[in-house]
């Protein structure tokens, strides 16, 4: 019998948060105890109103959302650009939601889990850390029971989708991210050193279409949309960033890691936001970080269809 792993479940939809999420609920292996927004791939309210469209959507109405941050914790909001005006275009049959957002502030609905909890808590997050870091100063006594963060962010050898060597995540809320990583906290960073390892090309649109059902369609047109500006900037199709960080939730065995200290570029010119990895204590920093730097990819994505199957 598969014991689930309650998670809380911090992102930004966006289109990868969007597959993440229907990963999260339709799991055996995961207990999604909650979710929160934030501002990133769009303005907080709109990736508020779509985490409820595809939670009613799939049938998960009844799992809690609440909306957090609108900006960054120190700078005016930069938006990215993959997924659109409103977050999540190309799926413009999926219903507005009418199911709201929980009266709380993620910063105090995700204290409140934790410290409800008897059991420390395993925390996913998508998008920049504006909410965990915000949390971080305001409730320090919850840090014990976050069991790990698992973060989709940062970059370290690969091309990056802003300007090398700097993330979307990172680059967005930079001074959140030296929060969490200054916290104490256990924090496995999923960035795109791996997430680039797992792209959507025709193999992988070639499974999906076998996925005869609504949400298979869904999935596909989501991806069609998201994976124009991969193509167009890098030459490859949609890089599954978020949903593989979620998928280590459910099997931390498809990555390898390296521990290593991790710095965030504050003042740089041309590295702003800019995540950068001591792997041999150069600095004399002790390691806040784990690294993941390697995937197996053909695992991830036969995890991934399996579960937007069933």
């Amino acid at each position: 019998m598969t014991i689930a792993t309650p998670i809380l479940f911090d992102c930004d939809p966006g289109h990868d948060d969007a597959i993440a999420l229907v990963m999260a609920h339709r799991s055996p292996a995961i207990k999604l105890l909650g979710v929160t927004t934030t501002c990133g791939n769009a303005e907080v309210k709109k990736t508020t109103a779509n985490a409820l469209r595809i939670l009613e959507y799939i049938g998960a109405g009844d799992v809690p959302v609440a909306q957090g941050c609108h900006r960054p914790l120190a700078r005016s909001l930069v938006l990215g650009t993959a997924d659109g005006p409103s977050g999540l275009e190309g799926s413009p049959y999926l219903p507005q939601a009418t199911i709201k957002p929980v009266d709380q502030h993620a910063v105090d609905f995700l204290a409140d889990k934790l410290r409800a909890s008897p059991e420390p808590i395993l925390v996913v997050a998508t998008g920049p850390l504006s909410n965990i870091g915000l949390m971080i100063l305001k409730h320090r006594d919850v840090l014990p029971k976050i069991k790990e963060l698992i973060w989709m962010g940062g970059v370290f050898y690969r091309k990056s989708e802003i300007i090398t060597p700097t993330e979307f995540n990172a680059f967005c809320d930079p001074e959140a991210l030296k929060i969490v990583l200054d916290s104490g906290v256990p924090i496995l960073m999923v960035g795109l050193d791996v997430t680039m390892q797992v792209l959507i090309e025709a193999p992988q649109y070639a499974e999906l279409a076998t996925i005869d059902t609504p949400l298979g369609k869904l999935v596909n047109d989501w991806l069609l949309f998201y994976e124009k500006l991969h193509r167009n900037s890098m030459g490859v199709g949609g890089a599954m960033h978020d949903p593989l960080a979620l998928a280590l939730a459910i099997d931390p065995t498809l990555v390898r890691t390296r521990p290593a200290h991790i710095g965030v570029d504050l003042t740089g010119t041309y590295a702003f936001g800019a995540t950068v990895a001591d792997f041999w204590s150069e600095r004399g920093e002790k390691d806040n970080a784990r690294i993941a730097h390697e995937v197996d990819a053909d695992r991830f994505f036969k995890l991934m269809f399996d579960l937007l199957g069933d």
